[in-house]
């Protein structure tokens, strides 16, 4: 195994986009949704980073990259437009031990981005490596089609249900059962044809929980 696969949870930390064009845009539209504090670094940007930043959701600074620029990066993404420049700030992020991802050359980084499928809390990621982004593309818009939004809805309903098993059931063991018995159960699918009602009859069925 090549990379080892983890999800890193940024919310308020500091992360750097070192240039202003298309990739470090969809860049810092990623990091953003994941909550992270964005700082790119390009004396240009595409207008929809110049409107993130007058409206103070990522800093800009006007500027080519600094190897002091770098101190206090949690993680950082080389997106110049230049391979040479993107592979030098791999090479300083590095020395510096700043996880970082070359967009140009993923090898000179320490970390990939895989494509990925999201349904509210449901987090699929693929990657081949590097070796063909194509493939993880078409994999991705398969898993698209096999998990719609009915993961969504269950996943919401899951959450909610976890925390009132928590206060109200003290046996996790028993927990453990009904949460199981839900995610093999016909809930999902129930969902997936719209029978809201139906859904949350089962879920009550299942969990024989008090309404409150």
């Amino acid at each position: 195994m090549k990379y080892y696969p983890i999800y890193l949870d940024l919310r308020e930390r500091p992360c750097m986009i070192v240039g202003g064009g298309q990739v470090a845009e969809r860049k810092a539209l990623s990091l953003l949704e994941a909550g992270a504090e964005v700082t790119v670094i390009s004396p240009s940007l595409t207008h929809k980073l110049q409107e993130f930043s007058h409206s103070g959701k990522i800093t800009h600074l006007p500027k080519t990259l600094d190897e002091q620029d770098l101190t206090g990066a949690f993680l950082v993404v080389a997106a110049t437009d230049s391979g040479e420049v993107n592979a030098g700030i791999g090479r300083l992020c590095k020395k510096r031990h700043i996880l970082v991802n070359v967009v140009t050359s993923p090898g000179e980084g320490t970390f990939i981005v895989p494509s990925l499928v999201e349904r509210g809390a449901l987090l699929i990621a693929v990657s081949t490596s590097g070796v063909s982004p194509a493939l993880s593309k078409k994999i991705r818009q398969e898993l698209e089609e096999r998990y719609g939004t009915e993961y969504e809805a269950f996943l919401a309903k899951m959450s909610m249900l976890r925390a009132r098993l928590m206060e109200e059931v003290e046996d996790e063991r028993v927990r453990r059962k009904i949460l199981q018995s839900l995610a093999n159960s016909d809930v999902i699918g129930l969902l997936r044809e719209g029978k809201t009602h139906e859904a949350d009859h089962r879920v009550a069925e299942i969990a024989r929980l008090k309404p409150k």
